[in-house]
Order: structure tokens, then C-alpha cells, then sequence
């Protein structure tokens, strides 16, 4: 099959599709670079950039992260060391169209 397309014959079965459901998730990086430019920092950041590669990682693990309690910003995602930041270019993911579904009746015997 050419790239993009999934054959689900075999796993519809005799029964057919009641129902189609498409999940598509995002890459980690681009959800951290999202949170970078919604949400202001909720925590303290100490390092730098040297030779290109981000040397930066978090001073202290905050309260609302030892508490298991959601973040005071709204921030969906939390990670110790920070790889990307809100300057950084998001990355190519996710349903890419023109999406096409076709369906159609199988000849006997198949």
C-alpha cells in the first residue's frame, strides 16, 4: 500500500464498522514548546545553552509537582530538564490532508 494508507479489512472482519474513530496525538516536543508559549514558568530554570545543546534543568522540584496537584499556569506537561523552549520551531506531526475514507462492498470470496 502506498504511504498514508491502512488497509482494515482483516480487522473489520464480517462484522463491518459501526463506528470509525481517528486518534491523532501530537509530538512530546511540540506539546513542551506549546506550554512554553501559552503558559508562564512555574518553576525556577538554572543553565544555558554551550555548543549548541541546552544545558538547562530545573533548580527545584516545585510544591504543586510534590503535591501532585495541577500546575498554578494552566501547563500541561512538566519535565525536569528543558530541552525545548518557546523559541524553538515546532516539528511536523500529526493528520496531514487532504484525508480521504473510502469503503466499498468486497467481491465474493475475499
Amino acid at each position: 500500500m502506498p504511504e498514508g494508507r491502512v488497509n482494515v479489512t482483516d480487522v473489520i472482519g464480517e462484522w463491518g464498522v459501526l463506528d470509525l474513530e481517528i486518534k491523532v496525538t501530537n509530538l512530546w516536543p511540540n506539546r513542551l514548546i506549546g506550554d512554553d508559549r501559552l503558559f508562564e514558568d512555574d518553576c525556577e530554570w538554572i543553565g544555558r545553552t554551550r555548543k549548541g545543546a541546552k544545558e538547562v534543568k530545573i533548580k527545584e522540584v516545585p510544591q504543586w509537582v510534590k503535591d501532585g496537584k495541577p500546575s498554578p499556569t494552566g501547563r500541561h506537561t512538566f519535565t525536569m530538564f528543558k530541552h525545548w523552549s518557546k523559541e524553538d520551531d515546532l516539528l511536523p506531526s500529526g493528520l496531514l490532508g487532504p484525508v480521504t475514507i473510502r469503503f466499498g462492498a468486497l467481491a465474493e470470496g475475499r
